[in-house]
């Protein structure tokens, strides 16, 4: 099978989140009963990023992976898209069944469910190519969003929390004015569509370390100024290293500032080295606890409303050493 096609940024997370799932070792079965116990580390919720493989996943599959979140204290899960469009192996969707099925799963656990909109791989070369490509891409990807949405029946079942928006926006690609607000009307039709079928919308941001002269704040004044959409903040540390965070102090203080609520995303990985620096050859193993829970406490002081992980399945679950130390480190 061949490897997805991949965003020019080699500090987006999502590059590095392109994993195939077959790469990743599976669940591990004995998590399935967890025993009752006090546990060193709670979180508020956590993402779940669908790849083929979950095609196959029947009721048990999704079962263990929503007990393993509520046993963290998770009340919400990012299902963070439920398909892809235009990948290199060609378009898929969860059927409504396996959707179905997280939702049954999500609402035995006690879990919230906030369901992303199909993904478009064209997102990545719209954002790089000139202005024609980029509102060709926001006229098209928004018309198929809005057919998609009408369909859709999430919103109806209890255990939905939302839309998801599966896209991230960091400063180096909207420093330009006139861009931000072509996004920032795009984001608009988006949410006014989410809105139509009920329920709130998210959206992941980044801090890039490519160079520009755009930043965040400017950025989600221009897109809040249209589009009221929840801002998710990614700590980047998984491949940045723990000093990224500092380089989101003045976003988080700005929404702060503005009454704007938030979310905090920490990353539960790290970034094995690698051949090249690019993330095209990503390799990535479990972080080791105390990191993490330092992330954990800079997340929990940054004012967000809720601290999310990124993510419990494959980082904590796969049965590999790392994430069975952090796993007895939380008392899993």
């Amino acid at each position: 099978m061949s490897p997805p096609v991949l965003p020019s940024d080699p500090s987006s997370p999502l590059r590095r989140r392109l994993l195939r799932a077959a790469a990743l070792a599976p669940v591990a079965a004995a998590l399935a009963g967890l025993p009752g116990c006090s546990l060193p580390e709670q979180v508020d919720g956590t993402f779940l990023q669908p790849w083929r493989s979950h095609l196959q996943w029947g009721m048990a599959d999704w079962q263990r992976s929503l007990q393993l979140a509520r046993k963290l204290g998770c009340r919400q899960l990012v299902l963070q898209w439920t398909g892809i469009i235009g990948g290199a192996d060609g378009d898929w969707a969860l059927p409504d069944t396996s959707v179905r099925m997280l939702f049954t799963a999500a609402a035995e656990a006690g879990i919230a469910v906030r369901v992303g909109l199909p993904f478009q791989q064209r997102w990545w070369q719209a954002i790089a190519g000139d202005d024609a490509t980029l509102q060709a891409f926001f006229a098209d990807s928004l018309a198929q969003a809005r057919t998609w949405l009408a369909q859709a029946p999430w919103a109806r079942l209890q255990a939905f929390n939302g839309w998801y928006v599966p896209y991230e926006l960091e400063q180096y690609h909207w420093a330009d004015p006139a861009r931000q607000q072509w996004l920032a009307q795009w984001l608009h039709g988006l949410v006014q569509a989410t809105a139509d079928r009920g329920g709130d919308c998210a959206m992941s941001c980044y801090f890039s370390r490519l160079a520009t002269d755009g930043n965040l704040m400017t950025l989600w004044d221009a897109v809040l100024a249209q589009a009221p959409l929840r801002p998710m903040v990614q700590d980047g540390v998984g491949v940045a290293g723990a000093g990224n965070v500092q380089q989101l102090q003045p976003l988080m203080h700005h929404l702060r500032e503005r009454g704007v609520a938030f979310d905090a995303i920490v990353e539960l990985f790290r970034e094995l080295p690698g051949e090249n620096n690019d993330g095209t050859q990503f390799k990535g193993e479990t972080a080791d606890a105390a990191r993490i829970e330092r992330q954990l406490a800079w997340a929990r002081d940054s004012g967000a409303e809720h601290v999310l992980v990124y993510a419990l399945d494959p980082w904590l679950s796969q049965d590999t050493p790392e994430a069975a130390a952090l796993r007895r480190r939380w008392g899993l």
